[in-house]
């Protein structure tokens, strides 16, 4: 991102960062070792090529929540990483199976005009009927949500509101030519349950086609499979031929055919199997034996003395070590080592797996996996394929996060639609519109955000004008508030327990206000905001989150190290008015002022964005107060507050030991770092002042067991916190002491001495 030179502080969207992901793309194309990884760059190749030639064309408004000329809001774009529009709509493209297996039903061939023919169809009687039918049996799919639109026109039609359909059907219209209305017929209908799944089926298919063996384990099997019989052979050759032979003799015709037969096979195996270096290296034994072979067959099956004597040398040796061919040793060892190579390699259990797959929904989850994890040829799935398998698994959500199949606040942001959908749908009292509105939800939930400036907010589900046609049809009643207040505490309760180092992700805190709005809720929700693009101001929301975290921290441990104001709603908005304000332009002048008390300069750059977004941060405790106050959860988080700070403390010290060899990477930890103590704090001014000692005393012990020069690097933080643990304010904290947090403009104390 850029700013305009005009003094306008206006923030652009420039093409660095586009280029740089096209060249990143560019080179994987070229240089990858997998020809599927290849391919998938060569896709983003085409997105980022399409992305910079929107840009400089002017057809793309990066930015803008209406990026494509000539195209709604309502629209479902390509969004390529960080937010950018392709151009491209994702319910148009080539024409899908479905699609094709329709037209040729029909007997139509002007694909040239495939969508309006099929948009057209579905209008028609049989088309209104066979969506009738889907929407009976709930036997469709909803990839995108404009692949619902006529499912809605049909539902309206059959329920005496041909006026609204006609309405919707005029915004629709001039669009049918390109994208699809209508959606991919199934044989099942839409699960409908509380389970949900973190990835489909068909997802958990396309990770066991990429499953390969390791380069060392497919060496192993080379070597066991090709070499070790060949090496065998050889052997029992030269044992055969020598056992009571004198020094110098010729060799018998049955050893000459023997020999040349080995020989040719040890050929073509050097050709084919070229994994293992062992029999290319004449040093060893094998290449040894192999070379006087190839010299004795080159002389006309003369062997000399001095070949003899080497040869016996090397059985001896052999012997000795595992014993030669025929013997029991060598019999054991074989028989032992053919059971091992009986086990499936990791490729065959992906292969069987996939078998077991076969003709199960792909857009589904699985209801159980007995079948799926019984042992192949005896032996059980490794841990990798069951794990794969495993995300597929439909479960209680509590239940997926317990077994750790969602890792993180991102993957359960991914998985909570489907609770969403189902609860969101609950003010629906008819069950086929119920079914359809819950299936529109989750397919809305998969679009990609874009990247915004001036404060300009995501589409919302409501803007579509299929979902707004039917929106009226959802009544709030006390099942659907109850639920949704349910399910949100149910969601914050795991968040917080699993993951409390971490924020709450962007896509999370979409569930979270869809949840609130059904719930009846009214808890101020601010996204985190990205430093680069930051436009210096800040919405309502804010200041109303800041001012409820205040109200709730006042005379708390947060409060005093991090200098919260304490009359957040008595302050004015005057530049000396440090410790509150009344209205959003405050609250961006406040934390302005509040970033500049380090002494850091004043020059616009993400650093600089990043030091005021933290401020905000701080204020608000980014959600955190606002939703545990609003939805009652202290008594519930209660007896887990002090090991949540606990687990925040040890991600700061391995955040801060990680070091990694990139130096943004290292900033990037730093500022989880900052984010994770900043959760510490707060967790630990939900308990009573009298514990606090307690765990200062805890995180002092823990912090001296760790290796490095972590304690030193972190002395700064820990003097700040044990003067505040003290009873006073990190203001008036001895010298030495700092506030932790993660933007810096110059060198982070944190980071130590440059390597």
């Amino acid at each position: 991102m850029d700013r305009k030179d005009d003094g306008s502080r206006e923030v652009v969207v420039g093409t660095q960062y586009p280029l740089g992901q096209l060249a990143r793309a560019l080179q994987t194309a070229q240089e990858h070792p997998d020809a599927e990884a290849r391919a998938r760059a060569q896709d983003k190749v085409r997105a980022w090529t399409e992305v910079f030639s929107g840009m400089l064309q002017g057809t793309l408004a990066i930015g803008s929540r209406v990026p494509v000329a000539e195209v709604p809001s309502w629209a479902t774009l390509e969004v390529a990483k960080g937010g950018f529009a392709t151009g491209r709509l994702l319910a148009e493209g080539e024409l899908q199976p479905h699609e094709q297996a329709l037209l040729s039903r029909l007997q139509r061939d002007d694909t040239g005009s495939a969508r309006a023919v099929l948009n057209a169809w579905y209008l028609g009687e049989e088309g209104l009927a066979e969506l009738r039918q889907m929407l009976q049996t709930g036997g469709y799919r909803i990839q995108v949500p404009e692949e619902g639109a006529l499912l809605v026109v049909a539902w309206l039609l059959d329920h005496d509101q041909a006026e609204r359909a006609r309405s919707l059907l005029d915004q629709l219209a001039p669009f049918f030519p390109r994208l699809r209305f209508y959606p991919v017929p199934a044989t099942t209908p839409q699960a409908d349950t509380a389970f949900v799944h973190v990835r489909e089926v068909e997802a958990t298919r396309a990770a066991l086609k990429q499953v390969r063996a390791r380069p060392a384990l497919q060496r192993q099997w080379e070597s066991a499979r090709v070499w070790t019989p060949l090496y065998d052979r050889l052997v029992a050759l030269w044992a055969g031929a020598l056992r009571e032979a004198p020094l110098g003799f010729q060799l018998d015709a049955d050893f000459k055919q023997r020999a040349h037969t080995l020989l040719s096979d040890i050929d073509g195996a050097l050709t084919k199997h070229t994994l293992c270096a062992w029999p290319r290296k004449p040093q060893l034994s094998f290449g040894r034996l192999l070379t006087v072979l190839k010299d004795v067959v080159h002389a006309r099956m003369t062997i000399l003395p001095g070949q003899a004597r080497r040869v016996r040398g090397i059985l001896d040796a052999i012997s000795q070590a595992r014993g030669l061919p025929g013997s029991e040793r060598l019999d054991a060892l074989r028989t032992k080592q053919r059971e091992l190579l009986e086990r499936p390699s990791v490729v065959d259990f992906a292969r069987e797996s996939l078998r077991r797959l076969d003709g199960l929904p792909g857009d589904a989850g699985l209801d159980s996996l007995e079948a799926l994890m019984a042992p192949v040829k005896g032996f059980a799935l490794p841990a990798s394929i069951e794990r794969k398998l495993r995300l597929s698994l439909n479960a209680p959500v509590e239940t997926l996060v317990e077994q750790r199949l969602i890792r993180s606040s991102e993957t359960l942001a991914r998985v909570v639609p489907q609770l969403s959908a189902q609860v969101r749908a609950l003010g629906i009292s008819q069950p086929s519109l119920r079914a359809l509105y819950a299936a529109l939800y989750t397919a809305f939930r998969r679009r990609r955000s874009l990247l915004l400036l001036n404060l300009e907010s995501q589409v919302k589900l409501e803007e579509l004008p299929w979902v707004a046609a039917i929106d009226a049809y959802r009544k709030r009643g006390l099942t659907q508030e109850s639920a949704s207040r349910q399910t949100l505490e149910q969601l914050l309760r795991l968040t917080l327990g699993a993951f409390p180092e971490v924020l709450l992700p962007n896509k999370l805190l979409q569930e979270v206000r869809a949840l609130l709005k059904s719930a009846d809720l009214q808890v101020p929700v601010v996204d985190e905001l990205a430093a680069d693009i930051f436009m210096g101001t800040f919405t309502e929301k804010f200041l109303e989150a800041a001012q409820q975290a205040q109200e709730l921290l006042a005379g708390t441990l947060y409060a005093r190290y991090y200098d919260l104001p304490s009359e957040p709603r008595e302050m004015n908005a005057s530049k000396h008015a440090r410790y509150g304000a009344r209205t959003a332009e405050a609250f961006a002048a406040l934390c302005t002022a509040r970033a500049k008390e380090g002494g850091d300069s004043a020059r616009w750059s993400p650093a600089a964005n990043g030091r005021i977004i933290e401020q905000a941060q701080i204020l608000t405790t980014h959600n955190l107060a606002t939703l545990v106050e609003a939805l009652d959860l202290r008594p519930v988080l209660e007896p887990q507050l002090e090991a949540l700070a606990l687990r925040c403390f040890t991600r700061v010290c391995e955040l801060l030991e990680a070091r990694p060899p990139g130096y943004h990477s290292r900033l990037r930890n730093l500022k989880n770092a900052a984010y994770a103590w900043r959760h510490m704090l707060f967790f630990l001014s939900l308990r009573p002042e009298a514990t606090h000692p307690a765990f200062l005393q805890e995180v002092e012990a823990r912090l001296s067991q760790r290796g490095g020069d972590l304690a030193q690097r972190l002395a700064p933080a820990m003097l700040g916190l044990r003067h505040v643990v003290g009873g006073g304010q990190l203001k008036d904290a001895p010298p030495g002491a700092r506030c932790f947090l993660g933007w810096t403009l110059n060198r982070h104390w944190a980071l130590g001495t440059a390597p």
